[in-house]
């Protein structure tokens, strides 16, 4: 009977210790969705299953696309933090992005802009002086400035020219369909194959008044759903495409092909127009408008006083 008792007792530990090492095991992300909630000194095993507990949502910090923070680049957004603080950290965390879930659209943003307005209007006392009381279209495109000195010409791209355009617009396929350039000559005071702070001066000038335009006239080509994009004339590249290696500046050999004299008087070159001669800066405009179509007609018809 002793040795009986002795057996039992010794089974029940042995039990005990299976049950605690059961528990532990259990414990682990091994059980999914099931949590161990047995209470403090129970020997019944009380588990409880909820759907959502395995569920990895993104980080909010991170963005539902955003990149992963590179201090946490294991799975799971885990990462190796020997001294236990993330007071410092190799690489600051990433700021806050925009979420394409919460961020409002271009749309949203604007009806909400319209409704703002009209409660301005509305219920504000006075705004009758802030808001046009007979609003009108206009009839004139809006006078661009030096308008009055440019020579706005379309050129269909040539051949050889539509395959050299290819590398200053990698992201557009120049190969097929129409291919126009736009040249935007403005006269100028100062002969452009001297230097003098004069001639600095006006090229200064000139090159704001290029880029004033040439947005103009992109934009009208956009909203007629072409595609549209102009050489920087200080950067000699792409102003709204992605930035290449490749340049155009106004001296290039290519603008030979648009029916410009390149001069090279030994320490410079120097472009010439047929009209202006060597008094002339050259904006460019390269879009898949066809030569001829009615944007661009009324473009230029509306701009270049020179253009027959």
């Amino acid at each position: 009977m002793l040795s009986m008792a002795t057996r039992l007792q010794s089974w029940r530990k042995v039990r005990a210790a299976t049950v605690t090492s059961s528990r532990t095991f259990r414990g682990s992300s091994s059980d999914g969705a099931w949590r161990n909630d047995t209470p403090a000194g129970s020997n019944t095993e009380v588990f409880v299953y909820n759907p959502e507990f395995n569920i990895a949502w993104p980080d909010s910090q991170l963005g539902v696309v955003a990149r992963k923070d590179k201090n946490f680049n294991l799975p799971g957004n885990i990462g190796a933090n020997p001294t236990g603080s993330l007071d410092q950290l190799q690489i600051p965390p990433p700021s806050k992005q925009p979420d394409i879930l919460s961020t409002p659209t271009v749309k949203e943003s604007q009806v909400h802009a319209l409704y703002n307005a009209n409660d301005f209007i509305r219920y504000t006392a006075g705004s009758d002086r802030d808001v046009f009381a007979s609003p009108r279209m206009l009839r004139d495109f809006p006078s661009l400035p030096s308008n009055e000195m440019m020579d706005l010409k379309v050129h269909t791209a040539p051949t050889l020219l539509r395959k050299e355009l290819g590398d200053l617009f990698p992201e557009e396929d120049l190969t097929a369909g129409p291919l126009s350039i736009i040249t935007m000559s403005i006269l100028t005071e100062q002969d452009m194959s001297t230097w003098s702070e004069e001639v600095e001066a006006e090229r200064e000038k000139l090159t704001e008044h290029t880029v004033i335009s040439c947005k103009e006239i992109c934009g009208r080509l956009k909203e007629d759903g072409y595609w549209a994009d102009f050489i920087d004339p200080c950067s000699g590249t792409p102003h709204f495409s992605g930035h290449t290696n490749t340049t155009m500046f106004e001296t290039d050999e290519k603008f030979r092909l648009l029916g410009f004299r390149i001069e090279d008087l030994g320490c410079c070159k120097v472009i010439s127009h047929a009209k202006f001669g060597r008094h002339v800066f050259v904006g460019c405009i390269v879009t898949n408008a066809a030569a001829g179509s009615d944007a661009v007609d009324n473009i230029v018809e509306d701009i270049s006083p020179y253009y027959m």
